[in-house]
């Protein structure tokens, strides 16, 4: 499926170009988020880009409360 909707990555505006934002002429992104897959190929890559940033920390014993 082709996505139409698009917005600037300048001034944040959406629009239905392709080209540049019409507005300021800024890059245009594709806004919406990619498709979810229960065979998810790249979890590892953004799990280690994750630890990596410290966004999230892997602890020695995990949060147990019974």
């Amino acid at each position: 499926m082709n996505w139409l909707l698009r917005k600037c990555s300048k001034c944040g505006r959406y629009t239905l170009s392709r080209d540049r934002c019409p507005y300021c002429g800024g890059e245009l992104i594709v806004p919406h988020p990619p498709r979810f897959s229960p065979i998810d190929k790249y979890v590892e890559y953004r799990l280690k880009e994750k630890l990596s940033k410290g966004i999230i920390k892997l602890d020695e014993k995990p949060p147990y409360k019974p």
